[in-house]
């Protein structure tokens, strides 16, 4: 299942995470921080009822979601750059398998995967350019009718930060985060520029406490 990629998608992927004064490579830091960020999984969006078939995690992180009772018991890839040779995830189902990668040149066949999940991971992805590239790895990868669940952060109030290319980086004591913020119509575009027929776009709102900072746009597709 594992595939080499040539040197023009290295170049793509490697020129993704160099712009924008390294606003990627940044976020993949503050992430290497903060191991246990989404350890306990998502509350609004349930991803187990996605589990069918192959399926592929782009920016896992610690995939809490495994962490409740499933009975998920096919393939799993949990792929993120952030993780090394010490990296554990609690799980309770069986065929899963890490790996040490990002979505911008995924080293996976093509057509290989039936789903392809990717929770608040995009809005980390600085110009257009750079999202679609991502968004096409993710597409060449699924087979066709393949399924794509995606999420980004959607906030009405949206963070202060520095504004970098069409984004901002926001800054805390671990470091930076680049945010780009969509609006529903530009995420849809992006999606269906990417070879996808958009299925399904909602809002969810993780916590009820403090809907304006943490609602989100939860997006079905599949791969046309």
């Amino acid at each position: 299942m594992i595939q080499q990629n040539g040197a023009e998608a290295l170049d793509r992927s490697e020129k993704c995470w160099n712009i924008c004064g390294q606003a990627l490579l940044r976020t993949l830091e503050y992430f290497r921080k903060a191991p246990k960020y989404r350890e306990a999984g998502w509350r609004s969006i349930d991803v187990t009822k996605y589990l069918k078939g192959r399926v592929l995690d782009v920016g896992a992180g610690r995939a809490g979601y495994l962490r409740k009772n499933t009975s998920y018991q096919g393939l799993l890839v949990l792929m993120d750059p952030s993780y090394d040779d010490h990296t554990r995830v609690e799980m309770k189902t069986g065929n899963v398998t890490l790996l040490n990668a990002d979505g911008l040149d995924i080293p996976l066949m093509d057509e290989s995967f039936d789903v392809v999940i990717s929770l608040a991971v995009l809005h980390h992805i600085p110009t257009r350019e750079c999202r679609l590239v991502f968004l096409k790895e993710i597409q060449r990868v699924l087979v066709a009718g393949g399924l794509l669940i995606l999420s980004v952060w959607f906030p009405s109030e949206k963070p202060r930060g520095k504004e970098v290319c069409d984004g901002v980086i926001v800054s805390s004591g671990l470091g930076d985060r680049f945010y780009h913020f969509y609006s529903i119509p530009e995420l849809k575009s992006e999606v269906e520029s990417a070879g996808f027929r958009v299925e399904k776009v909602e809002t969810v709102v993780e916590n009820p406490r403090k809907p304006a900072e943490t609602r989100n746009i939860l997006l079905t597709a599949v791969k046309q």
